[in-house]
């Protein structure tokens, strides 16, 4: 097979847990047909696309709130030539640029679905992530704090009582960004660290708890076990989005807003099963 030139892929403006399951490892795989893949994202991205990418641009998008694979208010057609201006990219008959749009029929397509992208047929590839960590935590927690659907986040208390009732002996961690994410006391603040060390950190942890979100997805190719809660939405994390068939407890029967008096029952009794 005679490999094309060069892709370009991005940049990448929507939200975090669809650029992990319906762009990145799409752009992995189609690498495999180019000589030199060169990938533009966020500039925490750049982790989920070392393994491959021969170059990485970070880029900020500038718009409205991110949501599934685009951005409200982002000029994707000015963001594209400020890119390739700044980068001196070359666009020409040997570069194939591949912009983020919705790749098959997201979250309802299988990881093991081949998708037509131009000339090509592509099955996407994925790896673990994460190694292994001298910070080990018995629980992870990603207290949703978006803007985006505000009136999904969990009120602040529910955590509190979360982490009581799994046990004030535990060793507690909080991920995300402090922009769209909280804190809670008699827990460790590790939002903001790289993207790298938070893979790190869910690899190692026993399990982690949060609403729908992209540190929720971003478990999955950790290897960490993880109780979620949302709409009805099960296949998306127990299938679909789950390539390394990574264990899940996903509770939708009460939507956002269920108790964390029924999610620890639940998680008691899932965990149990874990470890028999």
């Amino acid at each position: 097979m005679q490999l094309k030139k060069h892709l370009v892929a991005g940049p990448w403006c929507g939200e975090f847990g669809w650029e992990l399951f319906a762009w990145h490892g799409y752009v992995r795989a189609l690498s495999r047909h180019f000589e030199k893949t060169t990938v533009v994202s966020r500039p925490n991205s750049e982790y989920l696309y070392s393994d491959f990418a021969d170059k990485f641009i970070p880029f900020v998008p500038k718009g409205g709130l991110a949501d599934s694979f685009f951005m409200h208010n982002f000029d994707y057609n000015s963001a594209v030539k400020s890119v390739v201006r700044e980068n001196n990219i070359e666009m020409n008959k040997d570069t194939t640029l591949l912009v983020p749009k919705r790749i098959g029929f997201p979250p309802n397509t299988h990881y093991t679905e081949a998708i037509k992208l131009g000339q090509f047929s592509i099955t996407p590839e994925y790896r673990l992530y994460g190694a292994e960590s001298e910070l080990k935590y018995d629980f992870i927690f990603h207290i949703r704090d978006r803007k985006l659907r505000s009136e999904d986040n969990w009120i602040i208390d529910n955590w509190r009582k979360l982490r009581d009732l799994l046990g004030k002996d535990k060793k507690i961690a909080c991920v995300g960004t402090s922009e769209q994410s909280g804190i809670i006391e008699d827990t460790d603040d590790l939002r903001d660290i790289s993207l790298e060390k938070t893979c790190n950190l869910l690899h190692n942890a026993k399990y982690a708890f949060g609403p729908s979100s992209g540190p929720m997805h971003l478990a999955s190719l950790c290897g960490c076990p993880h109780v979620v809660w949302s709409i009805k939405d099960r296949t998306r994390y127990t299938t679909n989005w789950n390539p390394l068939e990574t264990s899940v407890l996903y509770l939708d029967d009460e939507g956002w807003h269920i108790s964390p008096e029924r999610v620890h029952k639940e998680y008691i009794n899932w965990s149990k099963n874990e470890n028999t």
